[in-house]
């Protein structure tokens, strides 16, 4: 990972994709920078990911509950101002949100 210029980042102006989950949908906007990703993410209410996910994640709750739900049953729970950190093939995890969240989500080489 290379070093990253001092920067500001207006939310507003970056573009919008929405997504489909296995249950309702989320809307991703993404900053990429050399080995780092840096997303702003909205899941609906009834959101449940379509996929088990191994990589490594920084999640920071902005907004809502969240519940990451492991691929053994485990379930943990995060809300407004509550992070977890997981590092790259530690966990096959995938989101849940049953009543709506935002996440600011960081992830990149640094987590291998």
């Amino acid at each position: 990972m290379s070093n990253i210029p001092f920067q500001s980042i207006n939310w507003d102006k970056i573009e919008k994709i929405e997504s489909p989950g296995e249950t309702g949908t989320v809307i991703s906007q993404t900053i990429q920078i050399a080995g780092l990703r840096i997303r702003k993410v909205t899941y609906s209410e009834n959101y449940q990911a379509d996929h088990w996910c191994q990589k490594g994640h920084i999640f920071h709750c902005l907004k809502g509950h969240l519940i990451s739900e492991m691929e053994s049953g485990e379930e943990t729970y995060i809300s407004e101002g509550m992070s977890y950190v997981v590092s790259d093939n530690e966990s096959s995890h995938r989101s849940i949100s049953v009543n709506g969240a935002e996440l600011l989500i960081i992830d990149g080489d640094f987590l291998q």
